[in-house]
This record gives C-alpha cells, structure tokens and sequence, in this order.
C-alpha cells in the first residue's frame, strides 16, 4: 500500500508541478518538452527532491512505448520497404563515419580502446522519442526529411541490439564464445521476422473481428494487447520494447483501422510521454553541472556541429534532396535515449567511471533540451544556405543547388470537400446530393459491413469516431469546407462538435438533432446549422394537413416559416453568432442550397405536381394575361383553372386571354421544380 501511494504522490506531483511550468513557459512560447525537463530538474533529485527517477521509471517506459506505436502506426509499411536501400546506406554510413571519428578522438585524447569505442556508441544513437514527437507534434512524419530521419532512427535502434552484445567484449567479461552470441543474433533475427510478418497478416483481422463488435472498451483492450503483445515477443529476441511497439505499429498500418487506432492510443500516450521527458530531466546534477558548465556546452555544441555534419554527408550520399536532407541532419543531431542504457551498462561492467559517465549524461540532456529549437530554425537556416535560390514560403519545400525538392506528402481528400459523419439513411440521402452538385466528400463511420459494402461501391468511406481529433485530421479537417454531422446520438455530436472547434474554428458545422430542445446547446458549442428531426416531422405533417384542404403553396410556406420561428424561438432565446456569417462573401450554405436547387433543375423528372396558387397584390402575374406570363413554354407549366376571388367562380381550362387579377387562385399542374420557380411570379409586392 505505501508503494502504491508513493505512486500516485509521485504522480500528482509531477503532473501539478508540470501545469505550472508549462503553463508559464507557453508566455514565453517554450516548447513543452522543455517544460517537462524542466520540471524533472525542479521535482528531482537536484533541486527539491520530491520524486525519484525510480518512481516513475514504469511510466516513462510506458510512455516511450506508446509514442514508438503511434509513431508505427503513422508510417506506411510499403514506403518503408520502398526505403530499405536508403535506411541501409544512409543509416550504416551515419554509423560508421560517427563511429570512427569519435574513436579517433578519443584515442587521440589518450583514451583506451574500449572507452573509445563505448564512447562511439554513446554518441552515434539519436532520439527517436523526442525528435519524432516533435514531427508528429508538427506534421512532418510523412515530410521527406521527417521520412529521411525516420529511416535513420530505425537503424540506430536496431544497431543498439549488436552494441548491447559488443560491451561485455570490451569489458571482458563475456561468458560464451563469440561465434554462439552471432548465431543467437541470426536465430533471434530469424524469429523476429516471422513475429512481424505473422502479425501483418494476422492483426488487420483481428480488428475487423473486434470493430464489428462495436464496443469502444473492447476496441481499446484490443489495441493495447496488440502493442504490449508484440513489443513483449521481439523483446525476447534483443529488441527494445519501443522499438518493438514501432514494429507493431507498422504491422497494422496499412489496416483501414489505423488512424481510429492513433485516436484512442493518443490522449494515454500524450500522458504517459510525459512521464519520459520529465525523468530525463531528474537525471540532471545541478551542482556537477554548474562546476562543469563551460566544458559540457562546449562539447554538447561540438557533438551537435559534428553529427550535423556526418548526418548531412551520410543523407546525400543516398541523393536525397540537400533541403530535405539538411533538416534531418540537424533534426537527429542530438544524443539518444538508447545512449543512456548503454552508458549504464558500460557504467556497471567498469568501462568508464561514474563521472565519465556524468559528463556524458550533462552533455546528452542538453543536445535533448536545444533540439525543439534546431528544429524550428532549421527550415530557416536551410533557405539561408539555398544561394540562388528563391526563399520559400510557409511550408514550401526547399532545394539546394536547383535540385527539386520534394513537397510533403498531401493527403487524398481534395480541397474544399465536406465531410460526412455517419452513413445511416441521412447520411445517404446527403452523400446522393452532394454526388448530383459535383462536390468532394469523405465519409466517416463505424460499421465495418457498412464500409466494406460502401467501399466496393467506390464510396469515399473510412473507419473513424470523429470525437479523435487524430480522425478528423485524416479526414482532412483542415482542408474541408464544411462537415455534416448525421448521426442521432446527442452525446456523440456533441463531442464531435467540440472537436472539430478545436481542429478548425471556421469550419461549417451541419449537425442532426432529434429534438427541439437539443438545439440550444448545439448551437452553442459551434454548430452553424442545426436541423432538427422532431421539427422537420412537425412541419411536415402540417404540410399534408393543409395541402389535403387545399391550401395554396405560398400560405404552406408561409405557415411552416412561422412555426420554424415559433418552435425555434421556444427553445432558443439568441444563438451565437454563426462561424460563417461574419464572412463578407456568400456563406457555405447559401452556396449549397443554391447548388442544390441548381441540380434538381436539370435533373428530369417524371411525376407532375397539381398546386394552388394565389395572386398576390402588384405582383408579376397580377393583371397581366396567362399568355403574357409564358408558363407553357419556359416552365413546362399549364394553368387548369382559376378561381375567382370576386365572384368565387371557376373557370376550367382557361384560353390565353384570361386575365389574372389579385385574390385569385391559379391552379397549375407540372413538375415540382417548375411549381417553385413561378411561385415568386405571384407572390406580393409591396408599394
């Protein structure tokens, strides 16, 4: 019990003190990693010792893991493969060159061979944990540099494993020949294939299996024993667990489920990455660091200039783009998590001595701490080192020398599509109207059958609960127009509403409610439009009411308008002011509506209407004779009759010279959208 309570302190603390410094560091816009080594320092060991690194060992793993699964899920498993030659050449050069040149240093120094040799695994691996949170943070996973730092992360990871076996041979102290630990690594590379070919075949199943169930609760569990089951069987052939959790990532990123996956991993890994951040900053010594303060920027400076460098020589040797390339040398320049469970290791066999091993720790935790900073200024210095060239904007891609750069992955939605959430009998009819008006749309649901019918259709359909932000970001939230919710759960469209405020404040938002009195708090969270089914099915029963009295369309229209009125007023004092409304242009939805109007037009129609309807005062039809008003021949219309209000007569099929006088009710037969377009003919006129 005290165990578990020293846990949960542990766990207060940090996370309270980290509200507080982040909070303070966004003023003077530091990026949150900082924030978390900042707190470290603060809660740990140097300064207030509240918490120890070994309280929070657990969560800091788990966080690692976690980050390296969304980050597996996020990379295409074909454009890694497509990428082997360049992980290989550009990974093994980076390694080697950065190997040799810190071995020759160090024996220059008067080191021995086996610090050297430490020391030039310690240095080589870069963070995967920080610089990819980074890119994701940033949406350049799918960039060619972030592609590019990728490649060569995964080969560090993977070197770790052959290093790990290496240090007992510079300590000495290995136990079995050196021929049995090679063919334990071949055996253990052997399994480790079939793991993961195993599970790209086998987990997409099992999701689909677990999807059409439909319980978010069970889709979890199910996410969360994949990542810890496969990270747990590569972890018995040598390989870390994060880079295990990578590898179950990749396994099911190409599963139609994947960015569902991303968006229920992503609020527990945001947490629990924290946790790692924080405890890199406990391992720092204020006291050592403060005595050694001018040699650890020094040699953290040369470390950053000199990988820099290697990185960008072993990248281009691929022939990479040099914008791209440039960007990722200076994005992995850093020194690595995996440096520091070498370092142990070399600490506890007696390669290096405790303050070797302090000095590298200082100078590892300040390449960590100035890397969100090379990040954001190295798009900056790469245009300044593109003579020649023009400066880009933005997010341009960048080139050297007139090579072509490469521009960032887009996405498949195009520009200006709407987004369509749930694929129920609404979401069909909308879908079928936005397919007459020539639009752009994705849609967005939870039934596996559905999707799978749908797609064999050649429908825009995915899996995706759009409450994630990660799945409206794959819907391209950022790009689209406008997003129609259909779905009837009011909890559901609630969140989705807060969502899509956060992702995209001026985004149209057309949401179905059931009732009339949900509709003040839809509007209230940022809904633009809110049609409501208990409205819709009031009005029309009222319209066929009195359409079977006779009543004339222009008084229909006029009565349903009032009652929209009447019940929207009832429950809905004042509505915010609309996202779209503020636009001096025509909004989405008188566009919309217009279009719509526009394809019911052309599209032919079969079934012909019989209505009545009255002469309004100074209107155009008013004294004017039914040949004047051309209804034959550019309406398809023709006028049966015509009441008199005078004499309350009826003339049957009236010639071309009956006169229409105000009062009087016409009664036409035609198509529907005819019926619409002449109505504005006899509607009212004022003086």
């Amino acid at each position: 019990m005290e165990t578990e309570t020293e846990l949960i302190t542990a766990v207060f603390i940090i996370l309270a003190c980290a509200l507080a410094v982040i909070f303070v560091g966004r003023r003077f816009r530091l990026p949150m990693i900082i924030g978390y080594f900042l707190t470290g320092i603060i809660v740990g060991p140097s300064l207030l010792g509240l918490v120890t690194e070994e309280q929070v060992e657990l969560l800091a793993e788990l966080g690692v893991i976690f980050l390296m699964f969304t980050i597996g899920l996020e990379m295409s498993l074909k454009n890694l493969l497509a990428m082997w030659k360049k992980i290989l050449v550009s990974g093994g050069l980076q390694l080697l060159i950065t190997a040799v040149v810190v071995w020759l240093i160090m024996t220059y120094l008067g080191y021995s061979t086996a610090v050297s040799i430490l020391t030039a695994f310690l240095v080589a691996p870069s963070s995967t944990a920080i610089i990819m949170n980074l890119y994701q943070q940033k949406g350049e996973i799918n960039t060619p540099h972030g592609k590019t730092s990728l490649g060569l992360l995964i080969f560090q990871d993977i070197s770790v494993i052959p290093m790990m076996l290496i240090i007992p041979i510079l300590a000495g102290t290995l136990g079995g020949s050196i021929p049995t630990e090679i063919l334990s690594l071949i055996f253990g590379l052997i399994i480790l294939a079939f793991v993961l070919i195993a599970a790209i075949f086998f987990v997409p199943r099992l999701l689909i299996r677990v999807a059409a169930v439909r319980n978010n609760e069970l889709f979890i569990i199910t996410i969360v024993v994949i990542c810890f089951g496969i990270a747990w069987l590569m972890s018995l052939n040598g390989v870390s667990l994060a880079l295990g959790a990578f590898l179950a990532g990749i396994a099911i990123s190409e599963s139609e489920y994947s960015h569902e996956v991303v968006g229920q991993i992503m609020p527990i890994r945001d947490i629990l990455t924290s946790f790692f951040f924080v405890s890199i900053g406990m391992m720092v010594s204020l006291s050592f660091l403060g005595s050694h303060l001018v040699m650890v920027v020094l040699l953290a400076a040369a470390v950053i200039v000199g990988k820099s460098l290697i990185n960008f020589v072993s990248i281009k040797a691929t022939g990479a783009d040099s914008g791209a390339a440039f960007m990722s040398a200076v994005g992995i320049s850093q020194i690595g998590e995996f440096s520091f469970i070498i370092g142990s290791t070399g600490l506890v066999a007696g390669i290096i001595t405790n303050d070797f091993y302090q000095i590298f720790l200082a100078i590892s935790i300040v390449t960590m701490a100035v890397t969100p900073f090379l990040v954001d200024s190295a798009p900056r210095m790469a245009r300044a080192l593109a003579r020649g060239n023009p400066v880009p904007n933005g997010n341009a891609p960048l080139s050297f020398g007139g090579a072509p750069g490469i521009a960032p992955v887009p996405g498949e939605e195009p520009k200006e599509h709407v987004i369509i959430v749930g694929y129920g009998v609404v979401g069909q009819y909308v879908a079928k109207a936005f397919r007459r008006i020539g639009m752009d749309y994705v849609i967005l649901e939870l039934n596996p059958d559905t999707i799978r019918d749908q797609r064999k259709k050649g429908e825009k359909i995915v899996y995706g609960d759009a409450r994630h932000e990660s799945v409206l970001e794959f819907a391209g939230i950022d790009m689209a127009r406008a997003i129609v919710l259909t779905i009837p759960d009011t909890q559901a469209v609630k969140a989705v509403i807060t969502a899509i405020r956060r992702k995209n404040p001026k985004i149209g938002i057309i949401t179905r409610s059931r009732f009339i009195s949900e509709i003040a708090d839809h509007y209230h969270l940022g809904a633009d439009e809110v049609i409501v089914d208990e409205r819709e099915a009031a009005i029309q029963i009222f319209r066929r009411i009195l359409a079977n009295e006779q009543v004339p369309q222009q008084e229909l229209d006029q009565y349903a308008r009032q009652i929209r009125c009447e019940l929207y007023d009832t429950y809905f004092e004042k509505p915010v002011l609309s996202h779209l409304k503020s636009e001096p242009k025509p909004g989405f939805f008188e566009i919309f509506g217009l279009r719509i109007r526009e394809a019911e037009e052309r599209m032919p129609k079969t079934r012909n209407s019989v209505e009545q309807i009255h002469v309004g005062k100074n209107s155009d039809a008013c004294g004017k004779k039914l040949s004047e008003l051309h209804l034959r021949a550019n309406y398809g219309m023709t006028v049966i009759a015509v009441r008199r209000v005078s004499a309350g007569d009826v003339e049957v099929n009236p010639d071309k010279n009956t006169v229409l006088y105000e009062g009087d009710t016409a009664v036409v037969i035609g198509e529907r959208t005819s019926i619409n377009m002449i109505i504005p003919m006899f509607t009212e006129k004022s003086d």
